[in-house]
């Protein structure tokens, strides 16, 4: 009997004892609930350098690669067979037209030549003096006529022995700049032998391709601004001067040949130019540094500073020029946004902003 008493009293314990622990729980719960994360923008704000919008003229572009031919440029050779007597020129002077470059020996042309000026003058003399004898009728008229033919054969015969002899002068077509000497004196040259090449490059003609949807934003006399690699500071401007008749019916783009002015021979016939052909200029755009673009995947967004904090704000981009990116949607003159520490900031931060005009990285 007193052994069951002794257990009753025991597991009455115990339950109130587990009683008493699980109300303790509930009510420590009640008081001390548990700790969710801070909102964002919580905490002391971080520094961020911020910037209006810039307002002014932005030139839209279509860049273009574009290969620089000479003017003119033709590779010089001779006209006839014959042994070069005399080199008049030096590799990559300058050259005006009609200068004898190359002389070959002529000397059996000038003799050739005096003996048909020689038969010239004699048919001339005998034909005179049958004019004359035709008057007194001691002559027959087909004799006249005979001797006016043959008169008039030998002076056709004398002008091709005097070009022949032009002929072993090699001239300058036009005003350009001599290339590399491909002849020596004593060589025997022929018509396919190239005596040197002659380039005028005092204007470059630039030739490069547009798509045919921009056809209709392009007209001759439009500027171009054209660089290459070579000179990374140099700019040369020229004029479009044609277009193509015909659109490539596989590629459906255009060719456009521009004018470049090369007073100084900067540019090489051949070199590969990036072409930057302006399409439109908007007065009054708006432009940030780049560094205050913060891409997600496809889109860009920006930070905005509204009532102290970094509001994320998603924008549309138009042109980026050298640092620049113009904005056309998404964003107002009067906004201010965060360009330097974008990297510290998230939705909703607070900020403690230094307002700055020049570009800053974040």
């Amino acid at each position: 009997m007193l052994s069951r008493i002794i257990i009753a009293v025991l597991l009455f314990t115990a339950g109130a004892g587990a009683a008493w622990y699980y109300k303790s729980l509930v009510s420590v719960s009640q008081v001390a609930p548990a700790t969710a994360s801070a909102p964002q923008g919580g905490g002391r704000p971080v520094d961020v350098v911020t910037q209006k919008p810039v307002v002014g003229p932005v030139v839209e572009y279509y860049q273009a690669l574009g290969t620089a031919y000479a003017n003119e440029a033709v590779t010089i050779t001779a006209k006839v067979t014959g042994i070069v007597k005399a080199v008049n020129f030096d590799e990559g002077q300058m050259a005006k037209k009609g200068d004898v470059l190359v002389e070959l020996d002529d000397r059996e042309m000038r003799a050739a030549l005096a003996q048909s000026e020689a038969e010239l003058r004699n048919a001339k003399l005998l034909y005179e003096r049958a004019q004359q004898l035709i008057k007194s009728q001691n002559i027959p008229q087909a004799k006249v006529d005979e001797l006016l033919s043959s008169y008039q054969g030998i002076t056709s015969k004398v002008e091709a022995a005097r070009s022949r002899l032009a002929d072993l002068k090699i001239m300058a077509p036009f005003d350009g700049r001599l290339g590399l000497r491909r002849i020596s004196l004593g060589s025997l040259v022929g018509q396919n032998t190239t005596v040197t090449t002659l380039d005028d490059t005092s204007v470059i003609k630039l030739d490069f391709s547009i798509p045919e949807t921009l056809l209709s934003k392009i007209t001759v006399g439009r500027v171009v601004t054209t660089r290459n690699d070579v000179y990374p500071d140099s700019r040369f401007e020229g004029t479009v001067r044609t277009i193509d008749s015909r659109v490539d019916a596989v590629t459906r783009a255009i060719q456009v040949r521009a004018e470049v002015p090369n007073a100084d021979g900067k540019i090489k016939p051949g070199m590969l130019m990036t072409v930057e052909l302006p399409l439109a200029e908007r007065p009054t755009a708006m432009t940030i540094p780049e560094g205050a673009l913060v891409p997600e995947g496809s889109e860009q967004y920006i930070y905005k500073i509204v009532d102290g904090r970094a509001v994320k704000t998603s924008v549309r981009l138009g042109v980026r020029t050298r640092g620049k990116v113009e904005i056309v949607d998404g964003l107002s003159p009067e906004d201010t946004i965060v360009i330097g520490g974008t990297q510290k900031v998230r939705n909703g931060t607070r900020v403690k902003a230094s307002e700055q005009t020049a570009d800053v990285k974040g």
